[in-house]
């Protein structure tokens, strides 16, 4: 049986490797390559990958064995002989949960290996405690899964999103925090236990730029830089076409950039950081004339008021740019994304004050888009479902150094 955790935070491209002791490595590579432009025939997976095809048969063989692959369509083929089979992912073979929570709702979805989202459901938890909430994951996922008559074996993992940093699976925050209840409360070990099966937890901006890119506009882009906008500002790279999450998890952590120095003090210590600025507790502490934590955000109330956030705007777009150029001089990426739970009324003027980058530094050789997300609320859960993809379907270096 395919065993989808022998390799965790894969980073590779789709290259292979003939040598006996890399069988995981190469059934990753060609998961991955058939997953990315299949359905492929074994000839042309062998020279994308630069695998054998005796290598190819014999790992198409096992996979198909495992019901993650199967043969579909005839196509004609030059010269003598029966046409090509085709080898496609089986929908069917494997599906993981994504679970959003903020301090508002919890949103589920269940997606299949092919990474076609099959079903959602949004429940509201406003109030509730983390120990209440953890049954309510268990009954939602485990009706998604019933719904969708998806086995208990087929089911790889869940991928957990919060609007927060993480230390050792515990949610930490350095700032004004929709969820101050779920404080070093030790999610992971909660959900594995409960859920039966292994859970990844992510910040909300890493897994919205993965379901961005994996459903909207970061579809046409391999390497590009998503800006969250919400309680805090967040940031999420994919590299490469992976998300790229730094030794510690915390790469893109860009809301405490200091973009005014000596400027509004941060709860992490500094003064001037970019959260005190850009973010929709700053928007909402401008709209009410209150500090930042001293009520919850409240997205839709913003957006009732954006006649009344022009000087927010003013200065979100002012210190956001500032920030935009330095992501486009450190990491040159396709483009920038920005999105989040802001509402979309103010993103989109966010935007348009923030301008283009063409002339914004030196050192940059063309205009840098900035782009709008196309996936709002949903992004982040579809991110987290993605994430047991990622660790079950892409190749990771670190499988050549193992014994299989």
């Amino acid at each position: 049986m395919f065993d989808v955790t022998e390799a965790q935070n894969p980073r590779s491209g789709t290259g292979g490797t003939n040598l006996g002791h890399a069988r995981a490595f190469n059934r990753r590579v060609v998961l991955e390559t058939i997953r990315l432009h299949g359905p492929l025939s074994r000839a042309s997976i062998a020279r994308r990958t630069g695998l054998s095809i005796q290598t190819i048969s014999n790992i198409a063989e096992e996979l198909s064995a495992s019901g993650l692959l199967r043969e579909e369509g005839l196509r004609p083929v030059g010269g003598r002989g029966a046409p090509a089979l085709d080898l496609a992912l089986e929908p069917n073979g494997g599906f993981t949960f994504g679970i959003s929570l903020d301090h508002r709702r919890l949103v589920a979805v269940l997606v299949d290996i092919t990474g076609r989202e099959r079903r959602q459901e949004t429940v509201d938890i406003e109030g509730l405690a983390p120990d209440a909430v953890v049954p309510l994951i268990v009954r939602t996922t485990s009706e998604l899964a019933r719904r969708e008559r998806a086995a208990k074996k087929r089911l790889w993992g869940a991928g957990v999103v919060m609007p927060m940093l993480f230390e050792n699976g515990h949610p930490v925050a350095f700032g004004p925090t929709s969820m101050p209840a779920w404080q070093d409360y030790p999610v992971v070990d909660r959900l594995t236990q409960a859920l039966g099966m292994p859970v990844l937890l992510e910040n909300d901006a890493t897994a919205a730029a993965v379901g961005e890119q994996l459903y909207g506009v970061g579809r046409r882009l391999k390497d590009f830089f998503y800006i969250y906008i919400g309680v805090g500002v967040g940031g999420g790279m994919i590299l490469a076409g992976h998300p790229y999450r730094g030794h510690a998890g915390r790469a893109g952590e860009l809301g405490h950039v200091v973009v005014e120095p000596g400027g509004r003090p941060c709860a992490c210590g500094n003064r001037g950081c970019l959260e005190r600025y850009a973010s929709l507790s700053a928007a909402q502490a401008a709209l009410q004339g209150l500090p930042e934590d001293a009520v919850q955000v409240d997205p839709a109330a913003l957006a009732a008021g954006a006649a009344a956030l022009d000087d927010w705007l003013d200065l979100a777009a002012k210190h956001l740019r500032t920030a935009a150029v330095m992501i486009a001089n450190l990491l040159d990426p396709e483009a920038i994304v920005i999105g989040g739970i802001i509402p979309e009324v103010l993103l989109g003027r966010l935007i348009a004050r923030m301008g283009g980058l063409e002339n914004s530094a030196a050192l940059l050789p063309r205009a840098l888009p900035l782009l709008q997300a196309e996936i709002d609320l949903a992004s982040p859960a579809l991110g987290g479902a993605a994430l047991p993809l990622f660790d079950g379907l892409a190749p990771a270096l670190s499988l050549l150094s193992k014994s299989v």
